[in-house]
């Protein structure tokens, strides 16, 4: 019995290193204890990519109005549509002015009336003076013509006045051009009635002239951006390029969005007319020193760091360490590793998972 015991052990073991020398492959390190947790880990960057210094703005015009009329009444003529380029001064539109040029006459006549007055009460002080010389006269004639004079003074002064306010009021009938640019909208046709107050909308106005571009320029890549500062921005679908220059950069940062209000000047020439609304992508990745291209980069989520100070999850041997680093913002969703770290170490993609000190992984990717 024991004999057979001993035989059946050593078949056992023969059996064992003839599999052992048949060429198994080799195996990778298997954890033991607990599953280990599928994780995502990356290695850092040692340059960044272009697309993340760049931003996505509006084109707009610098100058553009809705334009209302200055009174009220019926719209009469219609001198321009939709598309027509104007000047500055330009009437646009007429109302009907039929009574208001019945007023004009009537100041006018007014006016006539005051200045032949005057000139009567001025032709009468000067006789008077002359009579009053020669002791013709008692003072107190002379003082009421000069009374009298200043009195046709004062109504004809008046009378131009309202001359002149009559006037004012038949340009006021008329809707002018306040700069050069081409008419975008006309939301009243002829025969309408439209009012002063509440204003009536008529015309949009835009220059198309003098266009800058609006985008808003996340905090970590504004202090890179000066007024001044040229770039090129690409027009979003067409792919047209053109030039701007930073005009403004905002004083206060949006709480929502984290971002700065950028405004940039449009300059130079493009190949087909650069229209305002039109969306478009301003590239940054010029305005940062060539040094700030280079070093260890990770995306944000791959740290947990206040300030400069924080820490990342290194996959070592099927585990993960936790390894203090310092690191500083360069760019959205993106931070550079100053130490702590080196180029060939891989560490977790999101720094939030749920692991601690020697937990088990399996990077799946």
């Amino acid at each position: 019995m024991i004999r057979r015991m001993w035989m059946a052990a050593v078949l056992a073991a023969v059996i064992s290193t003839g599999c052992g020398k048949g060429g198994a492959q080799p195996t990778l390190p298997q954890q033991t204890g607990p599953a280990a947790m599928g994780v995502k880990a990356i290695a850092p960057a040692t340059e960044l990519e272009a697309s993340v210094t760049r931003v996505t703005g509006q084109v707009r015009s610098k100058q553009e109005a809705t334009l209302s009329p200055q009174a009220s009444g019926t719209i009469a003529k219609m001198l321009v549509k939709v598309g027509d380029k104007v000047k500055k001064g330009q009437a646009l539109a007429v109302l009907d002015t039929s009574n208001i040029l019945i007023g004009v006459e009537q100041a006018r006549a007014v006016k006539a009336a005051a200045e032949a007055g005057l000139q009567l009460a001025t032709n009468n002080l000067e006789r008077t003076r002359k009579v009053a010389e020669g002791g013709g006269i008692a003072a107190a004639g002379l003082d009421q013509a000069e009374i009298g004079q200043k009195q046709a003074a004062a109504q004809a002064a008046q009378a131009a006045a309202a001359l002149r306010m009559a006037e004012e009021n038949l340009r006021d009938m008329t809707i002018v051009a306040p700069f050069d640019g081409v008419i975008t909208a006309r939301l009243k046709n002829l025969g309408d009635s439209v009012a002063m107050t509440p204003p009536t909308a008529v015309f949009t106005l835009v220059d198309t002239t003098g266009l800058e571009v609006r985008a808003l320029v996340p905090e970590s890549v504004v202090d890179k951006v000066k007024p001044g500062v040229k770039t090129h921005g690409t027009v979003s679908p067409s792919g047209m390029r053109f030039e701007v220059q930073v005009a403004t950069v905002g004083a206060v940062v949006d709480a929502t969005n984290r971002t700065v209000e950028v405004l940039a000047d449009v300059v130079g020439e493009t190949t087909n007319p650069l229209r305002p609304g039109a969306l478009v992508d301003l590239d940054f990745s010029n305005v940062a020193d060539q040094a700030d291209d280079k070093g260890l980069f990770l995306p944000t989520q791959a740290v947990s760091a206040r300030g400069q100070d924080g820490f990342v999850w290194v996959v070592q041997d099927g585990t993960v360490r936790k390894r203090d680093v310092r690191v500083e913002r360069v760019l959205p969703g993106y931070v550079r590793v100053l130490q702590g770290l080196s180029a060939d170490e891989r560490v977790l993609a999101d720094s939030s998972l749920d692991v601690k000190e020697g937990t088990a992984v399996r990077v799946v990717q």
